[in-house]
């Protein structure tokens, strides 16, 4: 009796290709799908676009005052506002130096005209939703004080879909203490990892008025103390879901009373790998 081996015919190892590209597909388009943070806000705020010329301490965006008085880095005694700090210019390098300055990055809020440089008002109610409990990374860039023991904290809190509810509060990194003093502040250049709610936002404590609390929501902030204290969101991407995001903690914009702080964090997704799954044999590594 002839015995016929049976083995994969050409077209049957194509088929099997096809099967493990269609497969990879899937795999990649869960993978798009998944979002680590996107920015929720008031009708007609949006990201807009600004210059490094923008930047002349006249209000206009909102964060573009002057910051006068920061001790020992006084050399330009009121170009220190986050603008000049993302582009290392004027009298701000806190970020190291213009090699690693993100640059005028889109900045959520009213819109601005970067034309005639006017208008871009704040918006007062930001905060974000993420998908699939992604986790995220928060790098301390900047710690500004005019008193070096007056370092703030910085964190995220919960809240829910329509940005009314103030849920439980996380520190990221630690400020000097209220007192001031009583806590040793967390280093610039920290990073940690963090996973939060489906709906969250940041918020930062202002050490130097006891404690009082800014957040990206303003009717969560406290409204004596930290009066005038606000924080910006600005994005490397606004149309991507997968953007790192820079926070920055204005204690406050246009500061003259020898009491002013300005924190700035990167936010980023962490980069995972998905696995190929059973009887995949070989199927590329998706990276977010």
């Amino acid at each position: 009796m002839k015995v016929t081996k049976i083995g994969r015919t050409p077209a049957a190892a194509a088929r099997g290709r096809r099967l493990i590209l269609l497969t990879a597909a899937a795999i990649c388009m869960t993978c798009a799908s998944s979002y680590a943070q996107t920015v929720l806000g008031s009708p007609g705020a949006g990201f807009q676009t600004w210059t490094a010329a923008d930047l002349n301490n006249n209000g206009a965006p909102f964060w573009d005052w002057p910051t006068v008085s920061f001790g020992s880095y006084s050399g330009n005694a009121d170009s220190k506002n986050v603008g000049f700090c993302l582009t290392s210019t004027g009298d701000c390098v806190g970020i190291g130096s213009a090699i690693f300055a993100p640059g005028a990055l889109p900045y959520w809020g009213m819109p601005y005209d970067p034309v005639n440089d006017v208008n871009g008002a704040i918006d007062p109610k930001v905060y974000f939703v993420s998908n699939n409990s992604r986790t995220l990374k928060a790098t301390l860039w900047l710690n500004l004080a005019t008193n070096t023991v007056e370092i703030n904290e910085f964190g995220w809190f919960a809240t829910d879909a329509t940005g009314t509810v103030l849920g439980p509060r996380h520190i990221l990194f630690k400020g000097g203490g209220v007192p001031p003093g009583t806590l040793t502040p967390d280093p610039v250049g920290k990073t940690v990892s963090f996973t939060p709610t489906q709906y969250f936002g940041y918020y930062f404590n202002d050490v130097s008025e006891g404690g009082c609390s800014v957040y990206t929501i303003a009717n969560f902030t406290d409204s004596i103390d930290c009066s005038g204290h606000n924080m910006v969101v600005f994005t490397t991407n606004p149309v991507s879901t997968d953007a790192s995001f820079w926070i920055a903690g204005e204690d406050p914009p246009n500061c003259y009373d020898g009491d002013c702080n300005l924190t700035l964090v990167q936010v980023t997704p962490v980069r995972t790998t998905l696995k190929p799954g059973p009887g995949i044999k070989s199927a590329p590594e998706f990276e977010k």
